[in-house]
């Protein structure tokens, strides 16, 4: 598990690099770069290269769609100076993968492209705010029927 952390850490480290130099975070080149500074050794290190590269692109690749989805503000690391929400880099997919572009390489395509997910899980977030609204008023009044048909048996039980 301690490994796991040191591994999530060192991705995190290697991805914020990148964002603060204002460099493209793309998940395969994260990984080599994970490779170079811990290479593997054994008679069967290609093999495992393969398997962990494969595996390793998922979790930098998982780490690196969050950014930028959230109602909350930015974290400070994160933030486009001068906003609250924009952050430095937008995840959006280059040469094949999702990659982490600064903003300022992000062509007006990929904006308007994550602008219109935004707005897409807005109206999601939106219409699952409602339906919970929905289910919360039906759940009260079935509990308020149940509590007043209780009520009325042990009227009737009791003796006047």
């Amino acid at each position: 598990m301690a490994k796991d952390a040191a591994l999530l850490s060192e991705l995190h480290k290697l991805i914020g690099q990148r964002m603060d130099a204002g460099q493209i975070a793309q998940p395969s080149q994260i990984v080599e770069e994970i490779f170079k500074n811990k290479p593997l050794t054994s008679p069967h290190a290609d093999f495992y290269r393969a398997f962990a590269k494969k595996e390793l692109v998922k979790v930098v690749t998982r780490m690196l769609k969050r950014i930028g989805m959230s109602d909350d503000p930015a974290s400070p690391q994160m933030v486009f100076p001068g906003h609250t929400r924009l952050v430095k880099s937008y995840p959006v997919i280059r040469n094949g993968e999702r990659a982490l572009v600064p903003i300022s390489l992000c062509s007006p395509r990929e904006l308007s492209d994550h602008v219109l997910l935004l707005r897409k899980q807005a109206k999601g977030c939106e219409n699952h705010a409602s339906e919970l609204e929905e289910y919360v008023a039906s759940k009260i009044s079935l509990e308020e029927a149940q509590a007043l048909k209780e009520h009325s048996e042990a009227a009737e039980v009791e003796p006047a």
